[in-house]
């Protein structure tokens, strides 16, 4: 399927709001007060590079493994916020902004190709 320039353009935006949002997630990520609010922009990244995978050939990408680091990273973020500690939670939200900025998609003659990286290491769990 080709990719029209419009199409490319919106999917060039959606990078440019990915890195927004992990821009701003790093300015909050060192307290857990902000954790709410980290979550949420963790998942417009999530929706943005769905949507930016949805133009690609299904069997060029695997976001699952991201995904699931990413409910792993919630989960986590969640239990050291209940206990009042705040010690792995800022290394894994700092992994899944660098992973997500990572994400790299390529243009070809015959439409578009999307690259992820190949792990992703959350500093307390790693995906494959």
């Amino acid at each position: 399927m080709e990719i029209t320039e419009k199409e490319r353009l919106m999917l060039v935006k959606k990078k440019e709001i990915i890195c927004g949002a992990t821009l701003k997630i790093l300015d909050m990520a060192h307290d857990p007060q902000n954790s709410l609010e980290i979550k949420k922009n963790v998942t417009t990244i999530l929706s943005e590079l769905n949507t930016i995978a949805s133009y690609s050939d299904s069997k060029n990408y695997d976001l699952n493994q991201f995904t699931k680091g990413v409910n792993a990273l919630f989960d986590l973020m969640s239990q050291e916020k209940k206990m009042k500690i705040w010690t792995l939670s800022p290394r894994g939200i700092e992994n899944v902004c660098n992973f997500a900025n990572s994400v790299r998609f390529d243009f070809t003659k015959k439409g578009f190709k999307i690259v992820l990286p190949k792990n992703l290491n959350l500093g307390f769990i790693t995906n494959k």
